[in-house]
């Protein structure tokens, strides 16, 4: 006899159904029941023996089960058969529900059986049976710190701006940062779908994480990695989604450093741009296409990049023109841009702020006498090292690169100032004391002169009265005097050289500080909107 299932009556995905049952010359209506529901009902009601005395046939189901054919021969026999269908029905209701997910076990044994991870899914585009698998990926940064621009790698690249009639050149150089992100990637294997396997309120997706390495999963890498790992604690971060249509979704979280290509000519008033690439390993753009997730491309956790000591994330861009062409092939590429600004104010308290003071400083030397040979010193010695102690200090936060920065010359000029104030006080002291030796020279010869108009002098005996002197109890000058006396031009060249220092090194550094800061801006200006 031959049987033929007809989804007429179901309960409890199609434990009982409609079939018809024909031999050689006849067709009969018959209940077809899943024999083991059956058997497990009745054992469980104690009317196994019943069972033995109803009409009754057993079939093999395309399911690898026994189908148990009731053949309803009268009324009685036709009541008896419906209620051994709903018993089964219930029994197999419970038990499906004592063992939780039996469904989700045979989709996942349906679906591996003759599944191949070797080879890759059929291409999303139907219409074209040799075309690519489109991967589309989303990626969530949840952390981002550690911008490193100390540890560089060796190699370099050499940019040119120009800016008015000038060419600048930077050199670019290779520094890393730190971020801790979730990456998604999703993509349609119609060889995983199970809405057409026939089940009866199928899940709306299956969470299986411990079926990765049995199924196909793009060989995605990160060109500019340096370092990464996936987080393990306390189980392994990331879940693998397979949906009734065959979509897939995979997802990790991933800790990385990347190195970035940040052009430090400008420093501190640079813009980096960071570039974060994917690329598929071994399949060419006729196998693999990357597409940006169009709703989200990238997440921002809240709070990413606003909680970076010298850094502020400005944007983030996505483009896909990055495509890697080799003598193996073409692979498809996404890139990821972080754009960060460096935060000046920063650098404007801890750089030129204290730099600023320590020139100053050193130009107090100008109002000091210039016999205060001991101040006048060790004044300008401990500016000069002070200054080069804080140039050495900022040079250990950067690499050792073989350009010019901005903030070399800012270090530099502040540094010549300083040195310059010390040379000054040698120099007004150098012609003070070639002043006093004409001077001794002078009154040396003037008293020998006078010793001899002395012998010259005839004696007398003329009477000199002693002279009364009268002392002033104050004898100091007024604030007036002094003050006259430090603005009022001196004839003599070494104080001449102390006064004329008061103003024009000032206004000197002042006339830096405009070039300076005019300079900077206008190139700073100029890289952003490369």
């Amino acid at each position: 006899m031959h049987c033929r299932l007809h989804h007429g009556h179901t309960y409890s995905h199609h434990t009982m159904c409609s079939a018809s049952c024909s031999g050689s010359d006849t067709q009969t209506n018959i209940r077809l029941i899943d024999y083991h529901q059956v058997e497990k009902a009745w054992f469980a009601s104690g009317n196994f023996p019943l069972l033995q005395s109803i009409h009754h046939q057993e079939y093999p189901l395309e399911s690898g089960r026994t189908a148990f054919c009731i053949v309803p021969e009268n009324e009685m026999s036709h009541m008896l058969a419906l209620i051994v269908a709903v018993v089964a029905a219930r029994a197999a209701h419970v038990s499906r529900r004592s063992t939780g997910g039996t469904q989700e076990q045979e989709i996942l044994n349906e679906l591996l059986r003759n599944y191949d991870m070797r080879v890759r899914p059929p291409p999303t585009n139907y219409s074209d049976p040799q075309g690519p698998v489109t991967v589309r990926v989303n990626i969530m940064i949840r952390m981002l710190s550690k911008i490193d621009v100390v540890n560089m790698v060796r190699d370099q690249k050499q940019l040119f701006v120009t800016v008015g009639r000038a060419v600048i050149g930077w050199f670019v150089q290779f520094q890393e940062y730190s971020m801790q992100l979730t990456f998604r990637e999703q993509w349609i294997d119609s060889r995983l779908a199970y809405s057409q396997l026939g089940y009866h309120n199928p899940p709306k997706f299956l969470t299986v994480p411990h079926i990765k390495n049995n199924l196909w999963i793009p060989d995605t890498f990160f060109p500019t990695e340096k370092a990464a790992h996936r987080h393990l604690i306390d189980t392994d971060n990331m879940f693998l989604r397979i949906h009734p249509d065959g979509k897939v979704l995979y997802s990790s979280r991933i800790s990385i450093t990347s190195s970035c290509h940040m052009q430090l000519q400008l420093y501190p008033f640079d813009l980096q741009y960071c570039d974060f690439d994917l690329v598929s390993y071994a399949h060419t753009m006729k196998d693999i296409v990357y597409e940006w997730d169009y709703s989200a491309p990238v997440q921002l956790k809240p709070g990413v990049g606003s909680d970076l000591p010298n850094f502020q994330l400005q944007n983030i861009t996505t483009n896909d023109d990055c495509t890697s062409h080799t003598n193996t092939g073409s692979y498809a590429c996404l890139r990821m841009k972080l754009i960060l600004k460096r935060q000046f104010s920063y650098y404007l308290v801890q750089l030129y702020g204290p730099t600023t003071m320590i020139v100053i400083v050193s130009w107090v030397s100008f109002w000091i006498d210039m016999h205060s040979t001991a101040g006048r010193v060790a004044l300008g010695v401990t500016t000069l090292l002070t200054m080069t102690t804080m140039q050495a200090a900022i040079n250990a936060k950067l690499p050792p690169v073989s350009y010019v920065k901005v903030v070399d010359v800012w270090l530099g000029a502040c540094q010549t100032f300083v040195f310059g104030a010390l040379l000054e006080y040698a120099f007004v002291s150098y012609k003070d004391s070639s002043r006093k030796d004409e001077m001794a020279k002078s009154n040396a010869t003037r008293k020998a002169q006078k010793r001899r108009d002395k012998m010259d002098i005839p004696a007398s005996d003329a009477y000199q009265p002693p002279c009364t002197c009268h002392l002033y109890r104050d004898m100091r000058p007024s604030l007036r005097d002094r003050l006259r006396r430090y603005f009022t031009k001196p004839d003599y060249l070494p104080a001449k050289i102390d006064f004329y220092a008061r103003f024009y090194v000032p206004l000197g550094f002042l006339a830096f500080n405009i070039v300076y800061w005019t300079s900077c801006f206008m190139m700073a200006s100029k890289m952003y909107q490369i």
